[in-house]
């Protein structure tokens, strides 16, 4: 016959076995996480030294100035281009009063694109 604290022995083997074996596989899961987010960093920090070379080329004076050259076609500002304050008055267009916001349960109102005379 089985005495009693060799069956409580027994029992309390069997159980620490069995969490020693759930404390393993937690800390190989955690082991296999901690490999996953290191491998990510690694590769966050390869796209951040590449991303940081394509800004500094991207941003090269010399190359600035070349596109800006043949895309943009800028001339310097002509004095037709400047206007008096009173003349602004009469160039810009007739201020409509404010109606309210339109109604989100009404018709759809199509926007005038006809400037008024």
């Amino acid at each position: 016959m089985i005495r009693p604290v060799t069956l409580v022995c027994l029992l309390v083997a069997a159980g620490a076995g069995l969490h020693l074996y759930q404390v393993k596989h937690s800390v190989s899961m955690l082991d296999r996480e901690l490999r996953d987010v290191n491998r990510q960093t690694e590769v966050a920090r390869e796209r951040t030294q590449i991303l940081r070379a394509e800004w500094a080329l991207l941003n090269e004076p010399d190359r600035l100035r070349q596109v800006a050259q043949r895309h943009l076609a800028l001339e310097p500002m002509a004095p037709t281009q400047f206007i008096r304050e009173a003349e602004m008055e009469r160039r810009l267009p007739a201020a409509k009063p404010f109606s309210g916001p339109p109604s989100l349960f009404g018709p759809p109102e199509a926007p005038n694109l006809v400037p008024e005379a």
